[in-house]
């Protein structure tokens, strides 16, 4: 006999029922939906999946000095594309281990990490919400850029990521995670991360380095251990000691090597998180040239790659010298007061810059606690130095008025113990503005180039763009031109008071008597009368030691005598290509040119006549798939100057070098030739100089033509530059090599202070000059000829002026072939 239902039970059962039915509507309901969407969602992601297999991802355009060296990028995406094969094991496990613990075995989602992360939604009732993204997911949404925390871009992200799976392998999915994924400081990819954190490539990072990189794909921007706030290089320590605890936990490491690796402090390629810019402005020239040629997108996104010219171990002596040679000059010029900061709180004041790791060199400023004892107390963070009153000498008397209580100069860091400044100096930014460019004649390439104190100062480059008055730079080319005229280095020039007078501005009146006088033809005209350096007078003087101590006077008398449109065309032919006046200052470096152009000119000149090319930064262009676009090179084959007459121009300008205005070069030790070059008031200062193998100019100014200071010649603030660089230079270009003269030359032993023959009546140095055939002097110096000469150099200073008139030049006819048998110009 069947029991009855009770009355309670019966509803139970029809409530139970229509759940039941409506559970199944639900899921039936869903499950449509779910496949609509699916279906719907499918075709959008095949679209993602065509965007994935025709992508090109967005990789640097490199900049190479010649020996391969990256020594500049351009990028919108900071990347370099590696193949998996140089993806570092220890990094794949780290990742995996971090990110992803499932990744070889999923079909691009994680069942696991879907549960969980559903579990923990609603075990938070929706406060914790976590992604459940794999590798493949996260590599989705890095590539589409989609990072809203969307339902349906999740779906997309899970049919995009089982599609990847069929259509790609895990490794060739973990390539492209690698090559794509952000790692903080503007660095996409490992390889670029690596070269940025640790200064090496992603195939040499150990362990703990490829822990570090995993850790930062989480946040890169907090865990960057270049962060300058503290907090973040110990969270990024943190970060990296978890990951390798995961490895562990993964077996993918020991637990007594993690132990290890876990204690290890972070060492990173560039502690002050400064990119090291070698050459700057080489770089600056280069990313001009491809933007004009290639355009932007091409140039910051193409993956280029440009081969320069740069040595850049010659670049990095270039900007040391450049660094110290105008902070050498600029503490001549004194110290500034108005640079100085003042704080309000010494003791509780913070600075920017502080927060740093400090080197040997580094600049800072220190606040000033208090004198005592000859000391300053100096503060730096949380560090105080007791700096002696000798660190503060060059600035002159007065220093504790200059700088009291609550004053915050410059410092520069003499010494420093793990990034602690303990020595100090005081220090301040010039306002003096330098140039350097360092080729090769033969070829042209620009192996040093600096255009300015600091690129990130001034972007002006000052060795290509700034056009400056050369000074006595210039009387190269008005002896050069007066030796292929006939001229010799013993050729005797007076150096006594001369005014020159300009047909155009001077009417000529001639007396009865056979006296001229001169008379203006329009008011305010003035005549030109040169100084010397030193105002004084010499007398007769040969022209090499006209040369060697840079004199003025002699040197516009031989360009008059020489002719200024044969000295225009001398210089010409030598490379100068910017306007040369026509005038009698021309000789004393009045026209204005660029660094570029004078180490041309005289790259020319140490190349023996022939014409050196223009010189150039760019080797040769090539695309990411290493096509070359474009190539260039140079090579000096002309011979635009007469042999002979250029080597007896360098034998002057050796005189420079070894005992003229340039003395201080013999510390090199080296056979150099060169010449200084100071302009009206001490604006600028030059030198330019070189060996048989390389050119180096140098200018130093102010970019306003403003005196650098009283007695700023170019052998005292330029000249310094020049050897500093050089020292290091020199030595890599072979061995020590003498110029040589050309065949068919005639050597003698010249009187210095005659210009004839020396004999045993010569008292004074002896020069060993070569000649062209028949050009020697005929006769030697003797007692007379030695009175003659004294007697006109004691009267030189205290005769009258001599006028001379300077009419408009005519025009240079065509060069005829020098008369090796001409008269001795010096009979």
């Amino acid at each position: 006999m069947a029991s009855k239902s009770t009355p309670s039970s019966s509803p139970f059962r029809r409530w139970m029922r229509r759940s039941l039915w409506a559970f199944l509507a639900l899921v039936v309901l869903g499950s449509g939906i779910f496949a609509v969407s699916w279906s719907v969602l499918s075709r959008d992601a095949d679209s993602f999946l065509t965007l994935f297999a025709l992508r090109v991802p967005k990789t640097i355009t490199k900049v190479l000095d010649q020996r391969g060296n990256v020594i500049g990028i351009f990028a919108e995406e900071h990347r370099v594309v590696i193949p998996y094969g140089d993806i570092p094991k220890a990094f794949v496990s780290a990742l995996v281990a971090t990110e992803d613990t499932d990744f070889w075995e999923h079909g691009g989602v994680s069942a696991w990490g879907v549960a969980r992360s559903g579990w923990n939604f609603v075990s938070s009732f929706g406060r914790r919400r976590e992604g459940a993204s794999t590798l493949t997911m996260q590599l989705i949404r890095t590539v589409t850029a989609k990072r809203q925390k969307r339902l349906d871009r999740k779906l997309k992200e899970i049919i995009l990521a089982r599609k990847l799976e069929k259509a790609y392998s895990k490794k060739q999915i973990l390539e492209m995670y690698a090559n794509e994924v952000y790692f903080g400081g503007g660095r996409y990819g490992i390889e670029a991360a690596a070269e940025f954190y640790f200064g090496k490539s992603a195939p040499q990072l150990n362990v703990e380095e490829c822990a570090l990189l995993a850790g930062l794909v989480q946040n890169p921007n907090w865990y960057n251990p270049y962060n300058p706030d503290p907090r973040a290089r110990a969270a990024a320590k943190a970060r990296r000691n978890h990951v390798l605890i995961r490895m562990v936990k993964m077996g993918f490491l020991k637990a007594a090597e993690a132990s290890q690796l876990v204690e290890r402090p972070i060492r990173l390629a560039r502690e002050n998180a400064q990119e090291e810019a070698v050459a700057p402005y080489v770089v600056e020239e280069v990313r001009k040239y491809l933007y004009e040629k290639y355009g932007r997108e091409q140039v910051l996104n193409g993956g280029l790659e440009v081969t320069t010219t740069v040595d850049s171990y010659w670049q990095e002596a270039a900007n040391a010298a450049v660094r110290a040679g105008l902070k050498a000059v600029d503490r001549r010029r004194g110290f500034r007061k108005e640079a100085v900061q003042f704080v309000s709180d010494p003791e509780t004041t913070q600075l920017n810059g502080w927060k740093r790791y400090f080197e040997i060199g580094d600049s800072v400023r220190g606040v000033i606690l208090n004198w005592k004892g000859g000391k300053a107390r100096v503060r730096i963070g949380k560090t105080e130095l007791d700096v002696p009153e000798s660190a503060f000498a060059w600035a002159g008397k007065d220093i504790q008025k200059l700088l009291p209580r609550g004053a915050a100069p410059l410092f520069a860091v003499k010494a420093a113990d793990d990034g602690v400044p303990k020595t100090l100096e005081l220090d301040q930014e010039p306002s003096v503005e330098g140039a350097l460019m360092a080729v090769d004649p033969k070829s042209g390439e620009i192996r040093a180039m600096v255009g300015g104190y600091d690129f990130n100062r001034s972007k002006f480059n000052r060795a290509t763009q700034a056009q400056r008055q050369v000074g006595s730079t210039m009387k190269a080319y008005v002896y050069g031109a007066a030796f292929t005229a006939g001229k010799t280095p013993a050729t005797m020039v007076q150096d006594v008071p001369t005014r020159f007078l300009d047909t155009v501005d001077y009417l000529t009146v001639t007396h009865p008597d056979g006296t001229s006088d001169y008379k203006p033809l329009r008011p305010g005209v003035k005549p030109y009368e040169p100084k010397n350096y030193e105002r004084d007078f010499w007398g007769p003087i040969p022209i090499w030691e006209a040369l060697r101590d840079s004199r003025n006077v002699p040197a516009v008398r031989t360009l008059e005598e020489t002719g200024v449109l044969n000295v225009i065309d001398f210089a010409r032919k030598c490379g100068v290509a910017g306007p040369i006046p026509p005038y009698p200052s021309m000789a004393l470096g009045s026209g204005d040119f660029t660094l570029k152009e004078m180490v041309r000119g005289y790259s020319t000149i140490a190349n023996g006549g022939l014409q050196a090319p223009v010189p150039f930064f760019i080797k040769k262009v090539a695309d990411r798939n290493g096509r070359v676009l474009e190539s260039h090179s140079g090579a000096a084959t002309e011979q635009v100057l007469d042999p002979m007459s250029t080597y007896q121009l360098i034998q002057c300008l050796q005189g420079v070098a070894t005992s003229g205005t340039g003395a201080k070069s013999n510390e090199l030790e080296w056979p150099v030739a060169g010449k200084t070059g100071t302009t009206d008031e001490h604006t600028d200062g030059w030198f330019i100089g070189f060996s048989t193998k390389v050119v180096c100019g140098v200018w130093v100014g102010l970019d306003e033509k403003k005196t650098i200071y009283r007695g700023a010649d170019g052998a005292k603030v330029a000249l310094p530059i020049w050897i500093d660089f050089m020292r290091v230079a020199l030595p890599t270009t072979g061995e020590k090599e003498d110029f040589k003269a050309p065949e068919g030359m005639e050597w003698a032993d010249i009187d210095r202070f005659t210009g004839l023959l020396a004999t045993s009546a010569t008292a004074d140095r002896v020069l060993h000059l070569a000649f062209k055939p028949g050009t020697v002097p005929k006769s030697g110096s003797d007692a007379e000829t030695i009175r003659q000469v004294k007697e006109a150099r004691d009267k030189a200073a205290g005769q009258p002026v001599e006028n001379r008139v300077w009419g408009r030049p005519k025009q240079v006819e065509e060069e005829k072939p020098v008369d090796l048998g001409a008269s001795d110009p010096n009979a």
